[in-house]
């Protein structure tokens, strides 16, 4: 009787912990966002493994906006190996997995004219459902289009036809994705630049590549970096930095919350 009653015990305690586990489990990013959140008036300090020399992604996470949306990168010259500038009889994308936040990472892809979708052309390009780490909706004005953020593409829905993908969504400002100031630059900009390009030929092709560049375990990108080379040529060529920031706005990158400048 006792052992029946120590298994009957032991049962249930396996079961609490199993359950507990999948609560932590499936609230892990709120619980990391609470736990960091007690440290967002200091520096937060990067959990991953301590080096002297930081990385590329890292030096951007740590550029200040001070006016200019887009910047150079290596002197706006591309970074592609030899190897990853092969051509292919036809175009690809790839995409990395979600970290253990949930935030997309890196985007590749081979672009060209066939895989661009046909399907623009002949319906309404469907609803995006995906939330975002950190998105909220904030209105920042009386029309329309006055959002503070939109679930921005990392391979732009027009070059695949990719929409509602976890993989290929992050959290962007207005600003960043597709600024409607004059003479502005945003992502859009170079999307174009890029599409322009590959329309104007099936054998046109080029190595295209965005990652999103987070600080830390903030939910939110700092900015996007953006990389492109024609294959054979020179008519597309950029590197840049964009930062995912909105003129009169803060924005706490660690959740997504924002407020307008005082």
């Amino acid at each position: 009787m006792k052992n029946y009653k120590r298994g009957k015990l032991a049962r249930k305690i396996l079961i609490v912990i199993a359950f507990l586990m999948a609560l932590a489990y499936f609230n892990r990013v709120t619980i990391i966002q609470k736990i960091v959140s007690i440290g967002t008036q200091s520096p937060i300090v990067n959990i991953d493994k301590q080096t002297n020399q930081k990385n590329e992604n890292e030096q951007l996470s740590d550029l200040n906006f001070s006016g200019q949306s887009v910047v150079a990168v290596n002197d706006n010259q591309p970074t592609f190996t030899t190897a990853e500038m092969k051509s292919s009889s036809s175009g690809w994308q790839k995409l990395s997995n979600l970290d253990w936040l949930g935030r997309p990472q890196v985007a590749n892809a081979l672009l060209n004219k066939k895989l661009m979708t046909p399907a623009q052309k002949y319906k309404a390009r469907e609803k995006l459902t995906v939330k975002t780490p950190g998105y909220h909706a904030i209105k920042t004005g009386t029309n329309q289009t006055d959002w503070l953020y939109n679930r921005s593409h990392l391979i732009g829905y027009q070059f695949t036809g990719l929409n509602n993908e976890a993989k290929n969504l992050f959290t962007g400002t207005r600003q960043l994705n597709a600024d409607t100031i004059k003479d502005a630059k945003s992502m859009v900009t170079f999307e174009t630049e890029v599409a322009d390009y590959l329309k104007q030929s099936e054998n046109n092709y080029v190595r295209y590549q965005v990652t999103p560049i987070y600080k830390n375990v903030e939910l939110v990108p700092r900015g996007v970096h953006m990389m492109a080379q024609s294959i054979g040529n020179d008519a597309v060529k950029f590197n840049v930095y964009i930062f995912n920031v909105q003129d009169g706005w803060d924005i706490n990158y660690l959740n997504g919350q924002a407020k307008k400048n005082q």
